[in-house]
């Protein structure tokens, strides 16, 4: 406990040459002392600048948020639109492709038709022709086989 009774001792010796202090300062008419009135204006000055200064500062740094986001934005927006790009490309060449493998198909198909249409055609023109001799042959012998019978 001996230490906190000298801290208080300090604490009292301390306070009582500050009164000291006070007692010699001349007064004002408006209860202060002559030189705490220009202290209190460089004290508001102080505050103001230092408002002022925080103010730039908050700007500054707000500016620089704003600055910062449009351009991450514009880089986003760029890297999208790269994307997007580059997608509609591939699915545009994909495309392609599909449309040239199905005009390929498409004429596969058109000349697989067209030789099945020559082949119905000699098909029909075989039948005919064996048709028209069919019956001549049975013709034939039908005359035969009436003139056998006579």
């Amino acid at each position: 406990m001996a230490p906190s009774k000298q801290s208080s001792k300090a604490n009292l010796a301390t306070k009582s040459s500050s009164s000291e202090n006070e007692d010699q300062t001349p007064i004002m008419g408006n209860g202060r002392c002559a030189s705490q009135g220009s202290d209190d204006q460089s004290v508001e000055n102080m505050a103001k600048a230092l408002k002022e200064s925080t103010k730039r500062r908050r700007s500054a740094r707000r500016s620089k948020i704003e600055k910062d986001y449009h351009l991450e934005m514009k880089k986003l927006e760029t890297s999208v639109t790269a994307s997007l790009n580059n997608i509609l490309d591939k699915r545009l060449k994909l495309h392609r492709a599909r449309l040239e493998t199905l005009k390929a198909l498409l004429e596969r198909r058109s000349s697989i038709e067209t030789e099945m249409s020559k082949s119905n055609t000699r098909l029909e023109k075989a039948f005919a022709n064996a048709n028209y001799e069919l019956q001549t042959v049975l013709a034939t012998r039908i005359e035969n086989c009436k003139v056998d019978t006579t």
